[in-house]
């Protein structure tokens, strides 16, 4: 199973400033507790096959890299990526694997520039987009599927598109 849900969150306020509980609340809503829940009804439908299981969690280097103006999306990720650490953890015969895909070129970038107020943020994803280092989907997906083929990454691990 892939989890590749995700949301970037309110990027129009300061971390320092975030006061709104319930649009935190629901951030952590689609961007954890449901991929938790659902990657819990998955496991149980897999029980009696579960050496067999394989879980991909879509992370990002946010996960485990702050970046200023992203305090929703950063702390989302790394609560996921973490939940599915301590998952390989207890469950060791099952392939866990976190892969941070890099910058791809998906609507995610347009939202940055358009929504984000942190200078730096709207600076870095500014220089991906017009130096064309974005990744084209397919291409870091064929990376992610080599990962997985060559089965060399540990339990948890997480493994970006540049490793």
């Amino acid at each position: 199973i892939f989890h590749n849900v995700g949301s970037l969150g309110n990027l129009a306020v300061e971390t320092a400033r975030m006061e709104n509980i319930p649009e935190f609340r629901k951030y952590y809503d689609l961007n954890v507790f449901k991929v938790i829940s659902l990657n819990t009804q998955f496991l149980t439908l897999c029980e009696n096959i579960e050496d067999r299981v394989i879980i991909v969690n879509i992370t990002s280097l946010c996960a485990i890299k702050p970046m200023g103006g992203m305090a929703y999306y950063c702390s989302g990720k790394a609560a996921r990526e973490m939940y599915f650490r301590v998952l390989a953890e207890e469950k060791k015969h099952i392939k866990v694997l976190n892969y941070s895909p890099g910058p791809v070129e998906t609507a995610m970038i347009d939202n940055v520039l358009d929504e984000a107020i942190n200078e730096n943020l709207r600076d870095v994803f500014t220089t991906f987009k017009n130096q064309g280092t974005l990744l084209k989907p397919e291409v870091t997906a064929k990376k992610c599927v080599k990962v997985l083929l060559a089965g060399k990454f540990s339990p948890g691990e997480h493994v970006d598109y540049f490793d």
